[in-house]
């Protein structure tokens, strides 16, 4: 699945970013706020296809096999963003074992994901956790 097919993340021009990050909102009003910065819904999508995306690099096998739908996420703005922002993923690798222990035998899994955005100075500028809800396909 190429995520940057979705219809909304096409509307929001999402883009792949390099290996360390996931995906990348350009530097471009159309995200912008009353502010002048980055809205928080534009970081909060970014971030969701983000953790989206680590799911389909980390099980690329069972990317066509599996309904995940995002069950719930927590996140935190740190610091007004401006300019491009970039998504990265962090998962432990227990939780990556255990995510896939629980798929391979309870044909369905739950995994939380924790994302980060940065600016170009590599500052945090939102983290969050998105937990996936993920099921086997004819199960």
């Amino acid at each position: 699945m190429n995520l940057k097919e979705i219809p909304f993340a096409k509307l929001l021009a999402i883009s792949e970013s390099t290996s360390e990050f996931l995906f990348e909102l350009s530097d471009d009003e159309k995200y912008t706020n009353h502010l002048g910065t980055v809205a928080a819904a534009a970081q909060f999508s970014l971030a969701e296809f983000a953790s989206g995306q680590w799911l389909i690099h980390a099980f690329p096998e069972y990317a066509s096999q599996v309904i995940p739908v995002l069950r719930k996420s927590e996140v935190k703005f740190r610091k007004p963003a401006i300019g491009r922002v970039r998504a990265r993923a962090f998962v432990n690798e227990e939780t990556r074992i255990q995510f896939l222990t629980d798929l391979t035998q309870r044909k369905r899994a739950l995994v939380a994901i924790l994302i980060e955005l940065v600016n170009d100075d590599l500052e945090v500028v939102m983290s969050g956790t998105y937990e996936w809800f993920i099921q086997l396909k004819n199960s």
